[in-house]
């Protein structure tokens, strides 16, 4: 792929002439790489059937895109492994986790493969959740923790019990006494959450960034209308009915 090694040459280029890029170190990186994840995750809660928003996207894939090959060329340098090690490091381990493609092994659903995947990851663990970092925001957390307990059948059979779930922790946090009663209901009712949203295969981060970014459109209308005779709520109401958002 001509392209592919244009952009390689492009990236090697930068790291010898630009005095920005010569400096950079992984550790620098770092902090650029995490925000552009979420500026493609803030793109993909946007992202509809427009030719922008899918520019926008294809933008944004480029630019996290550029942090692995920045990445890649400084491991490079100091001869610890090249863009093409990552590359064959990532088709081995395609092809070892789905051995239902690459060696004739049928499976028939997604759920197959799945606990397939955590079979297989298993392999120099003890337990299947021993591979969770702990340092993922906490929703991406849950939503992975609560998939793995899917594959050995610790989840609901389906969107209604979670559902039922999340009401029955939201009506134990209404009849929490204490403070810490609250507070760990209260965490409850966010896993639970979390789990609906798994079953409706929307992922949270994602919900909830288009969310806020309705709440800001309509808390804008609301802002530039607003007068010491205003109703607040029927400011909002107004907002709603017009189909405010950012």
């Amino acid at each position: 792929m001509n392209e592919f090694d244009n952009l390689l040459d492009i990236v090697s280029q930068l790291r010898k002439d630009c005095p920005w890029d010569k400096e950079q170190t992984h550790e620098s990186l770092a902090k650029h790489l995490i925000e552009e994840s979420y500026e493609l995750l803030d793109v993909l809660a946007r992202l509809d059937d427009s030719k922008k928003t899918f520019d926008e996207f294809k933008d944004e894939l480029g630019d996290l895109l550029l942090q692995i090959l920045l990445h890649a060329e400084i491991a490079s340098e100091k001869n610890y492994f090249s863009i093409i090690e990552v590359i064959n490091s990532l088709q081995k381990k395609l092809i070892k986790r789905h051995p239902h493609v690459f060696e004739n092994k049928n499976l028939k659903s997604s759920d197959e493969v799945e606990k397939q995947w955590e079979e297989i990851k298993k392999e120099n663990n003890n337990s299947i959740f021993d591979d969770i970092n702990t340092n993922l925001p906490p929703v991406n957390t849950a939503f992975k923790v609560q998939r793995k307990a899917k594959t050995i059948n610790l989840s609901y059979k389906n969107y209604d019990e979670a559902l039922d779930d999340l009401i029955s922790e939201i009506n134990e946090l209404k009849e929490a006494k204490t403070l810490e009663e609250k507070k760990a209901e209260l965490g409850d009712v966010y896993f639970s959450l979390i789990n609906v949203s798994r079953f409706l295969e929307a992922d949270p981060e994602i919900q909830l960034k288009k969310t806020i970014q309705t709440f800001i459109g309509r808390a804008k209308y609301v802002e530039d209308n607003l007068d010491d005779n205003s109703d607040i709520n029927e400011l909002w109401s107004m907002a709603k009915k017009n189909q405010i958002d950012s």
